[in-house]
């Protein structure tokens, strides 16, 4: 879920700001001193901080459904989940960064309420509204220790919050999938120089948020192809960090493009 509140995040900027030509890059990453010094084009980070119960939104009555059929059936309400986000700017010159800055709060602040209709992934299947809000002063830890925390200078930062539901009921089918990084030193001994490589794996969807069978995806720029399994899965086992052009060609479909950063948080693509 919280993959999915990330992607839906990165709709709303690349609608409302709007984002034109992918020239603003977006990311989820811990923005350490050394993660910000490879950045390459202005870049809207969101970093997670913080995740705790809200215990003021906390519910305790079971709830009864019924369906079309009549029968019942009974369950706990969700737990409602705090997720705090570090929203900073990153970019070559000041006033970019003032710029990019201005409108990323201004889009954060007109949305109070995260709406169904963005939502991506696992969380389309929630029905309302999710809460958000800039944090006030009072509200956010010490500037100054957080940084140090992160090895970085001090810099402006929005303080950005959305309730999650969590069905603690539920059961996950299906593995977890994460992104495996390797580090190949390139001669016997010593430290280095080191090529890093990734192994990623990812979904295809169609617009229903279906999974996409036989679909091939292909990276031209790294000479790169599979085919989906039966579940839409996908994977390349060896793959340099790096900005990549996905193509997804399915059956009977038109043939779409992707932008894709590796390492990144999620490797999922539309049909």
């Amino acid at each position: 879920m919280l993959i999915d509140l990330d992607e839906t995040l990165t709709q709303l900027l690349v609608r409302e700001l709007p984002i034109p030509n992918s020239e603003v890059e977006v990311s989820f990453d811990q923005p350490k001193r050394d993660w910000a010094a490879g950045r390459v084009k202005p870049t809207v980070n969101f970093f997670v901080y913080d995740v705790h119960e809200n215990t003021e939104l906390r519910r305790t009555e079971w709830v009864v459904e019924r369906d079309e059929n009549g029968q019942a059936s009974k369950h706990q309400p969700p737990r409602r989940i705090n997720v705090t986000y570090m929203v900073t700017i990153w970019a070559g010159a000041v006033e970019d960064e003032h710029r990019l800055f201005w409108r990323v709060l201004a889009v954060l602040l007109r949305f109070p309420k995260l709406l169904p209709e963005l939502f991506q992934g696992e969380l389309s299947k929630v029905k309302e509204p999710l809460k958000a809000k800039v944090l006030n002063a009072e509200d956010i830890p010490n500037p100054a220790d957080l940084w140090s925390s992160l090895e970085n200078e001090l810099r402006p930062a929005i303080h950005y919050r959305v309730v999650l539901p969590l069905d603690v009921a539920q059961r996950f089918v299906g593995p977890l999938v994460f992104t495996k990084r390797v580090l190949v030193e390139q001669e016997l001994a010593g430290e280095g120089p080191f090529e890093e490589i990734v192994q990623i794996a990812g979904t295809v969807r169609d617009g229903k948020k279906n999974s996409v069978a036989e679909a091939e995806v292909c990276v031209p720029e790294a000479g790169l192809v599979t085919q989906t399994d039966a579940e839409g899965h996908y994977t390349f086992p060896n793959i340099a960090p790096g900005t990549y052009t996905f193509t997804v060609a399915a059956p009977g479909r038109k043939v779409r493009e992707h932008k894709v950063t590796v390492p990144a948080s999620s490797y999922d693509l539309r049909a």
